[in-house]
């Protein structure tokens, strides 16, 4: 990749993630009352942690954390610290997930969410002072585990026109 090729490869993965961010917005009906929003900024790190990381390097993971922190009007740092873990753990078995089957993706994609969901409590614990009710980010990471199928689907044929129009190394 070079200079100005190099910024459009990057620009998808992160205007991918800023339409995950606006999508996080939506809450979805949980059927009791309550509502929970799946964070797809996350499955959009996932997969190109997994398929393509050159695009998606750690500062734009950084980037577009620092960018849902600020939307969602948490605590600073938290989805950005839970967004780059979520990433590095991720890149530490890209080698183990590249070529796997659907399943096995979306197993180590659960995987993941659950690890966040355990990263963002800490962190929310941490940032209130006392332990946060471990429940609705239990339930966020279920909701963002089922939505990785068809987020999934859309993010390979992504892929499958950036592979396509990526110059030859």
């Amino acid at each position: 990749m070079r200079d100005v090729s190099q910024v459009f490869w990057i620009a998808v993965p992160v205007g991918l993630s800023l339409i995950g961010i606006f999508l996080s917005l939506v809450p979805v009906g949980i059927g009791t009352g309550g509502t929970i929003a799946p964070v797809f900024t996350l499955v959009v790190a996932y997969f190109f942690a997994v398929h393509r990381p050159e695009f998606f390097p750690p500062w734009a993971v950084f980037f577009v954390g620092l960018l849902q922190d600020i939307v969602s009007g948490g605590p600073i740092g938290l989805y950005t610290v839970m967004l780059l873990a979520a990433y590095g753990l991720t890149h530490t078995q890209r080698l183990m997930l590249v070529g796997r089957g659907f399943s096995t993706l979306w197993l180590g994609f659960a995987v993941i969410c659950a690890i966040s969901a355990v990263v963002l409590w800490f962190g929310a614990s941490v940032h209130y002072g006392f332990a946060v009710n471990p429940l609705p980010l239990a339930m966020q990471a279920a909701i963002t585990a089922l939505v990785y199928p068809p987020v999934s689907f859309v993010l390979t044929r992504v892929n499958r026109q950036l592979t396509a129009l990526a110059p030859a190394a």
